[in-house]
Parts: structure tokens; C-alpha cells; sequence
């Protein structure tokens, strides 16, 4: 008998067994980035809204003078509005959610303040935003109003 034909199938086995392996592992790094990515979203999405309500519970105490909130010294830029009776701060944030500095920035944080007068007082309107600057996808929105009857 040839013992030349018997090697051939243990070979073949052999780079079976390595496709195998290779291809089990080029799934494996898929899922493991992709769990990676939503995890990353994930803690952007809860600290993107720990910090928009903290925006919006500050913004509360007086909304009527929303330059106590929005500080250059906490790295918030008026903007002009995409109406002309909106006010819009922006914040540049890296991935901590925390102010950046060039090169660092991650995401942008949004507020657009609007006011609407009526005869007994003023409602004062925010909507707070987190945007992931990679995908330009909302990451968090909320939005609040608040009276306030003229004194």
C-alpha cells in the first residue's frame, strides 16, 4: 500500500481545521467591536443625559438670564439660532462629556432657549441636545418649559 495517500487526508484535515479557525476568529473580532461601539454609545448616551439634565435643572433656578448658565468659562458659545427668536449655546465635549479643546472633541452639546411672551407672564422654553460629532446622531434630547408670572 502507498503510505503517500494516507498523508494527504490528515494535510487536508489539517487546513480544515485552520479555515475553521480563522474564519470562527474573523466573526469573533466582528462581534467584539460591535459590542465595543454600543457599549461606547451606551456611556455617552447616560452621560450625555446626566449632563443635559444638570443643564437643564441649572437653567431652571432663573430663565431669564440664561448667561448664568451658559459661561464661556464652562466652554458655551452663543450661536446664531436657526429662528431669529432662538437662542443657541454650543459646547464642544470630548468622549468624558466634558469641555474640549482643539482636537479633542467628540461630541457637541446643544441648548436652544425661546421665550414666549403672554399677557400674565413668560414661558420660557429649552431643549438640551448631545450630538456624537462621528455620525452627527442624536445621542440624547430633552426639552422642558417653565412659567414665570410677571411680578
Amino acid at each position: 500500500m502507498n503510505q503517500r495517500g494516507n498523508r494527504n487526508p490528515a494535510l487536508v484535515e489539517l487546513i480544515l481545521v485552520l479555515l475553521f479557525f480563522a474564519l470562527s476568529s474573523v466573526i469573533l473580532v466582528q462581534v467584539f467591536v460591535k459590542a465595543h461601539f454600543t457599549s461606547e454609545e451606551s456611556r455617552a448616551q447616560t452621560l450625555g443625559l446626566l449632563k443635559a439634565q444638570d443643564v437643564i435643572e441649572r437653567w431652571k433656578e432663573n430663565p431669564g438670564e440664561p448667561e448664568a448658565v451658559f459661561t464661556p468659562e464652562d466652554g458655551w458659545k452663543e450661536t446664531a439660532g436657526e429662528s431669529g427668536d432662538a437662542r443657541t449655546f454650543l459646547m464642544s465635549c470630548t468622549g468624558e462629556l466634558e469641555p474640549a479643546g482643539d482636537g479633542q472633541e467628540a461630541y457637541e452639546m446643544r441648548s436652544e432657549l425661546w421665550t414666549e411672551e403672554t399677557e400674565a407672564g413668560s414661558l420660557y422654553h429649552i431643549r438640551v441636545q448631545v450630538i456624537g460629532l462621528r455620525d452627527q446622531k442624536i445621542q440624547v434630547e430633552l426639552a422642558t418649559s417653565r412659567y414665570q408670572a410677571e411680578k
